[in-house]
């Protein structure tokens, strides 16, 4: 049953992943609080938001950096980086690479990208050659995402109509600590991708330094949205669950992998550099990250 706090409707959750109701309390965020389940690990937002309350969180007001998360500006960053070379470029590759080595794919793979924002990383593949086509539920960013002659469907994930056995790849930057139904949703990508498809998400890393050295303040809880955190092994749990026969998680945030892009040891073109010496500071750089970085980026095979 619902309940009120300050006039958001909250409800009280099981763990998505096992369905137990046995947690201890980690973090207490605001009004909210970060539990941990204990019979399988999972950390996430008990009591939360209810599925119409965290829908009504992604207004218009969201996308101009006035909403929960106040870190970015969709709409300048499309403005911005739609011209630049960035990591985007770099993933882009990087998923290029998996599929050549997992699939047998069109000339323009199949690119589905969940939660597409303001479309910015549809811009990016679709200058590379992929068939490209988002999904978004707010109105407002979907209507920007048209207005650059991509494809876009308005819907979430639990009520898009998804075509089986149908994309290359499917692509979720910053959106799965979002999903009300991390497994209803895994299930549902999984069957859109065709054998050997590459999902490709990026989320924060619950593992990282600056979580044990904040605390409370680390930058990545946003209990109304982010309402749930991975570490390296429950977001494997999620995917080897949902069928994925091979899953890489790397802790790669993007601070360390934008530095390496400004001294060009990261090529954008290219998953790793050819050249031998920065190759190897590619390599030290990654595994210094993998220690320390509050990010990952997570590659799963069909």
């Amino acid at each position: 049953m619902a309940k009120r706090m300050n006039d958001k409707k909250l409800e009280n959750v099981n763990c998505n992943f096992c369905s137990a109701d046995d947690y201890i309390v980690k973090y207490q965020v605001g009004e909210f609080q970060y539990v941990q389940c204990r019979k399988c690990g999972f950390v996430y937002v008990n009591p939360r938001l209810t599925e119409a309350e965290i829908k009504r969180l992604y207004s218009e007001e969201y996308f101009q950096g006035c909403g929960f998360d106040k870190s970015i500006e969709y709409k300048k960053e499309f403005e911005i980086k739609s011209k630049l070379t960035d990591l985007s470029d770099w993933d882009i590759s990087t998923i290029k690479e998996f599929l050549r080595n997992n699939i047998s794919s069109d000339k323009m793979p199949k690119l589905l990208d969940v939660g597409c924002g303001m479309g910015l990383f549809l811009w990016k593949a679709a200058k590379k050659n992929f068939n490209v086509e988002g999904l978004e539920l707010s109105t407002y960013a979907s209507d920007f995402v048209r207005s650059n002659n991509l494809k876009v469907q308005r819907a979430d994930i639990d009520s898009a109509v998804l075509a089986e056995n149908h994309y290359d790849t499917i692509v979720m930057k910053e959106v799965i600590e979002h999903l009300p139904d991390v497994k209803k949703s895994l299930d549902k990508i999984y069957n859109s991708l065709k054998s050997g498809g590459v999902l490709f998400l990026t989320t924060g890393n619950y593992n990282c330094p600056e979580r044990r050295l904040k605390g409370n303040d680390w930058f990545y809880f946003m209990p109304e949205g982010h309402l749930q955190v991975f570490s390296n092994s429950t977001i494997k749990n999620f995917l080897l669950s949902a069928g994925f026969r091979k899953v890489y998680v790397t802790r790669q945030g993007d601070l360390l992998m934008n530095f390496l892009l400004k001294l060009g040891i990261i090529e954008p073109d290219k998953f790793k550099p050819k050249n031998i010496f920065k190759r190897v500071l590619f390599e030290t750089v990654r595994a210094v990250n993998h220690f320390i970085s509050s990010g990952m980026r997570v590659y799963a095979i069909k």
